[in-house]
């Protein structure tokens, strides 16, 4: 361990109480290694690092990164760093010009630039597969307001006001990469260094857009967490709603029929098939909002500077980022299966401001018409069925493929020998 337990160092006791979980720790180890790679290929830059220790750093990351997938002993930082030593000696060089803070730092950078490329594709076909059913499940229903059937609508157009819900969520999650995707590497302590490295080679080697400027609000940690999560609370609650949808759109008489995969059965009733992954979906919306808010109040009262507070904020991101991957895999084959049914019914007032228009279109004038109509309760019917209607999505298909492309060249990079 790199806090060797003396008669002067805290006792196991406080180690335990401040060392994070181990399965925690295991997902940042691939990130841990790439920072690695790139940390010391630029100390060899600048001449603290000789070829020859270089060649063998860059071995033992290597292999660590294929062969290793659990963490073992204090932290991420402290095994990569023990298990390199182990092999070469120039891993006593390792940790030059760093501080644990900033390596946790640019880990997490990476963790969620990776997270957030891999939900933005999850959510591609999450919108996929709304757009699909828009475009061939598209059928007359009401359209409800105050819970009470109003005017005509469409499957059609429900859906796609979804996928227009949700291609503004990319938008803000875009929005929220492209401040991630800025490297604190070099921060150190919070104060820099005052050796001489090369930040902009770590910055190029680690495929980030830009450095992070300023030392001490890099290790202000927890911020650029907090943008995620909460991105990521306003997809999840574009799902709350449609779960909600679904449901009441589902019941007895309604017009979406969920496939039997997506329904659970009761203990004691047999005739059963309950909505329990929407129900499910609707709770975990507030799981994610709930860990948005305890970052929040964890960061919101700190000084400035690292401060140990912050390392609660990476479960709360690493749920979140789980559980929002989770229940946009579930959806969207609930989506890809939903059925329409044949057996509901559409109350035929919910023509009346059409059938008010019409009369405005052979002259009357709108409020007389109005009072006709709702005193009369006669109403012209229609069978025209709404198309969907949402915004174009093709640029940031191509932008988020994009990172990804650039993300994976990137790794391959540090990695080749």
């Amino acid at each position: 361990m790199l806090w060797e337990n003396t008669e002067h160092s805290a006792s196991e006791a406080t180690l335990q109480y401040t060392m994070e979980p181990k399965e925690f720790e295991n997902r940042f180890l691939p990130y841990d290694v790439l920072t690695n790679l790139a940390h010391v290929t630029m100390l060899n830059r600048q001449g603290f690092v000789t070829d020859t220790e270089l060649d063998e750093l860059r071995a033992a990351l290597t292999d660590l990164y294929h062969e290793a997938d659990e963490v073992e002993g204090e932290d991420v930082h402290t095994f990569v760093e023990e298990r390199v030593t182990q092999r070469t000696e120039a891993g006593k060089k390792m940790h030059l010009a760093r501080s644990r803070n900033d390596q946790i730092f640019v880990d997490t950078r990476l963790f969620m630039k990776d997270a957030t490329i891999d939900l933005a594709h999850r959510l591609l076909d999450f919108i996929d597969a709304l757009s699909t059913f828009a475009e061939e499940k598209n059928m007359l229903i009401p359209g409800y307001t105050h819970q009470q059937q109003a005017m005509p609508s469409s499957t059609g157009l429900w859906a796609s006001s979804y996928v227009d819900a949700l291609i503004d969520d990319l938008k803000s999650l875009r929005a929220t990469y492209r401040i991630i995707d800025s490297n604190p590497l070099g921060a150190a302590a919070s104060y820099g260094t005052s050796l001489d490295i090369d930040r902009d080679l770590t910055t190029d080697l680690l495929g980030f857009s830009q450095k992070q400027h300023n030392p001490i609000y890099c290790s202000n940690r927890g911020k650029q967490e907090l943008q995620l999560l909460q991105a990521l609370d306003l997809v999840m609650l574009d799902v709350q709603k449609l779960a909600e949808d679904v449901i009441n759109f589902s019941e007895d008489q309604q017009f979406f029929e969920l496939a039997d995969d997506y329904t659970t059965g009761s203990s004691i009733m047999p005739q059963k098939r309950n909505p329990d992954i929407l129900e499910l979906a609707r709770a975990k919306a507030e799981e994610v909002s709930a860990g948005k808010e305890a970052i929040r109040r964890i960061i919101g009262k700190l000084p400035s500077g690292y401060n140990r507070d912050s390392q609660q904020t990476k479960g709360h991101l690493i749920e979140g980022i789980d559980t929002v991957r989770a229940t946009l895999d579930i959806l969207t084959p609930l989506v890809e299966s939903l059925e329409l049914s044949d057996d509901f019914e559409i109350d035929d007032g919910i023509f009346a401001a059409y059938t008010a228009n019409q009369k405005v279109k052979g002259g009357m004038a709108f409020r007389d018409a109005y009072h006709e109509v709702k005193q009369s309760q006669e109403y012209e019917t229609h069978s025209e069925v709404a198309e969907p209607v949402n915004q174009p999505i093709g640029d940031l298909r191509s932008f988020w493929a994009d990172e990804r492309e650039q993300f994976d060249a990137m790794s391959a990079n540090l990695l080749a020998e």
